[in-house]
């Protein structure tokens, strides 16, 4: 493999092993550094600085509220994430942010960073508690732990007043025994019946999902020019932008997300059907390499949300306890671990960068079928 050719930058600049520029600046004897994608977003923050200090607004690291700090921390995972992680990001540190901590109401992205205590982060955790569920709690706080570990990289702070906080024990449901879990075949039966008795715009959506085990993302993605020799090259998907925008990106959710996954003969009588709806409805043909071929019923792209609301109508009015679009991937999975898949063939077909999680996956699949199974063996 071609090694990658370094760019020639002007001093002070670093690339970094993701493709994000680092600048470092000196100011009234201050040592400064801010990150960007390109050399201008770098100036533009220089400039940003320059003008804070000038104001005598700009703090040191310790001296820095959490919050303040927070906002450099997410100028350093910018060009290194996803645009929809760096959204999601976001809207978990506001709420990290505002959440009031005492009884005065001072919050916890008030505190400067040299103040916060373990007790501080421990208030922090009970009061997100009270509103969200224990993996959004434990999520937060392990982000918390990560920006104090920036802030000590950086020789800001000599500890983390989070690393000894123990996560919250789940009481919650969870996802894969609930809205996540393997429909039953006589689940999958009654749904797509009265999907297609109401002539539901996403029947054939269902259908492709439950015999590709494509994220939903990944099929609202997927033009004609992504059919190969009867495989759907899987390259893109549907993603958010930092403001929340839906598009679709320029690549899969992860690197192992980037597979090919044959077509059987209900996968591909779906896209047809699903090509002749759009020829009808909208009068053009979906062959544009540009063109997705599922969209939603208004002609924009396609995403869970609107998926989901679909679902939960038609679990309202079948009786089947609710699911989301999810669901037809785990069930996917589920009926290639009845049939006999290897464990590694279905990690590549699923796109899972890591075999533990197929492996989850064929665990909660023989937890439902073990006794079946183990009377059948013969022992003798």
């Amino acid at each position: 493999m071609k090694a990658r050719t370094k760019r020639r930058l002007p001093m002070g600049f670093t690339e970094r092993e993701n493709g994000s520029l680092m600048y470092r600046f000196t100011v009234n004897g201050r040592r400064i550094t801010v990150y960007g994608s390109t050399i201008k977003e770098c100036r533009i923050k220089e400039a940003e600085k320059i003008q804070e200090i000038e104001e005598q607004s700009y703090k040191p690291g310790k001296e820095q509220t959490f919050e303040q700090y927070a906002d450099q921390w997410q100028d350093m995972k910018a060009g290194a994430v996803l645009e929809s992680t760096i959204r999601s990001n976001r809207v978990m540190l506001n709420a990290i942010i505002r959440a009031p901590i005492d009884a005065a109401g001072n919050t916890f992205g008030s505190l400067k960073m040299s103040d916060i205590e373990a007790q501080n982060v421990r208030a922090l955790q009970k009061e997100l508690a009270k509103s969200r569920s224990t993996r959004t709690v434990n999520d937060s706080i392990s982000m918390v732990r990560g920006i104090f570990n920036a802030a000590i990289a950086e020789r800001i702070l000599l500890w983390n007043p989070a690393q000894g906080i123990r996560a919250l024990k789940r009481t919650e449901e969870r996802a894969a025994d609930t809205i996540h879990r393997a429909l039953t075949r006589q689940e999958t039966t009654i749904f797509l019946n009265a999907a297609k008795e109401s002539n539901a715009w996403n029947y054939n959506l269902y259908v492709f999902l439950l015999n590709t085990g494509l994220r939903i993302g990944e099929a609202a993605a997927l033009t004609t020019g992504d059919i190969v020799d009867d495989e759907i090259i899987v390259r893109r998907t549907v993603t958010r932008s930092e403001c929340g925008a839906y598009k679709i990106g320029s690549d899969t959710k992860t690197a192992a997300g980037r597979r090919s996954v044959p077509l059987n003969a209900e996968a591909r009588k779906a896209l047809e059907d699903q090509k002749a709806i759009e020829r009808l409805v909208r009068n053009e043909k979906v062959t544009n390499i540009r063109t997705p071929i599922f969209r939603a019923e208004r002609g924009g792209l396609l995403h869970a949300t609107l998926v989901n609301y679909n679902i939960t109508k038609l679990c309202r009015e079948t009786g089947i306890e609710r699911f989301t679009v999810h669901a037809f991937r785990d069930t996917f999975a589920t009926r290639c671990i009845e049939s006999g898949m290897h464990v590694k063939t279905l990690q590549v077909i699923m796109g899972h960068t890591d075999i533990n999680m197929t492996l989850a996956l064929y665990a909660h699949c023989m937890k439902e079928t073990r006794r079946e199974q183990l009377e059948a063996v013969n022992f003798t």
